[in-house]
């Protein structure tokens, strides 16, 4: 049934999956394909098998009466596919890489700062550290971000980037010649704390840990909220160095913090993974990539 030469692993996953949503938008959400490639791809297997798949009915579709007969075969052929961590991406064109990054920041920036030849598309997850680090674990992502140092026989860790963090405030609740954060005079501030962010939460407490006081905390729904309560003089923010260029304003004055609030972020790999498409070029051009977010943030900071 399976014996021609030009059927693929890939064609079985996408017919497998149409069929489990019977619709190819929702299948194309799963495998981060374009509906028309999977429109083609099941038309191909089709070909190839000499009969329909599917029933069309609009937009939905039905398993044909050979689709359901096939269908418990081609699980059976993935699932032992899976057994020896065959990656489908290892099949297709323009393989696509998940990695996880725990401050969404560098979401942004990495992707100001990608790489444009490359034959690979990055999609960054964001996350909490432990739900990342799970994912890593069941090969739901292929890489990592995080600042979080974990030891674990199953990841491997390298060094990634170590990014500077500042405080910002209204100019007038601060010296305007004071360029470095008081542990006196923030005792005394508010700290705003973005509360649908469990990573600014962190970044925020241990900044108040490390100067060995409780502040009051101010916690703001959302980020947009932020330039408006700086405006009204509510607290101080903690933000990452990359960060001042998007809060810069007039009124706005930013705080430098000691080294030894700096944050070193790692790069870690599920070792146990079968060798994707090249990952070694995925890691060195993310390594690249922040790099010149390290450049980019330097040159901030070297204005305070």
């Amino acid at each position: 049934m399976f014996g021609c030469e030009k059927m693929s692993i890939e064609k079985l996953e996408y017919f497998y999956i149409i069929a489990k949503y019977s619709s190819l938008s929702k299948a194309s959400q799963e495998l981060y394909a374009g509906v028309s490639s999977l429109s083609s791809a099941l038309k191909s297997l089709e070909n190839e098998l000499g009969y329909d798949l599917f029933l069309r009915q609009g937009k939905k579709l039905i398993l044909s009466e050979k689709g359901e007969k096939i269908l418990p075969v081609v699980k059976r052929i993935i699932d032992e596919a899976k057994k020896i961590q065959f990656p489908l991406y290892q099949m297709i064109d323009r393989p696509i890489f998940k990695v996880g990054i725990s401050e969404s920041i560098f979401i942004f920036e990495a992707g100001e700062c990608a790489c444009k030849e490359v034959d690979y598309t990055i999609r960054y997850v964001n996350a909490a550290p432990l739900e990342l680090f799970n994912q890593l674990k069941n090969r739901e992502v292929d890489l990592v971000i995080t600042s979080s140092l974990v030891e674990d026989p199953q990841f491997e860790r390298t060094a990634l980037i170590r990014s500077k963090v500042v405080l910002a405030a209204n100019t007038s609740l601060v010296k305007n010649e004071l360029n470095q954060a008081d542990a006196k005079d923030l005792e005394k501030i508010p700290f705003i704390v973005l509360s649908d962010h469990l990573g600014h939460q962190q970044l925020t407490q241990r900044t108040a840990d490390f100067f060995s006081i409780t502040p009051e905390y101010l916690y703001c729904p959302d980020s947009l909220g932020i330039h408006k309560w700086l405006k009204e003089k509510k607290g101080v923010f903690v933000i990452h160095a990359i960060e001042k260029e998007l809060l810069s304003r007039e009124s706005i004055h930013f705080l430098s913090l000691p080294n030894g609030l700096n944050l070193e972020f790692y790069l870690y790999k599920n070792k146990t993974s079968a060798p994707a498409f090249d990952i070694e070029e995925v890691e060195n051009d993310l390594k690249q990539i922040f790099k010149e977010i390290e450049m980019k943030e330097n040159r901030i900071t070297h204005f305070f």
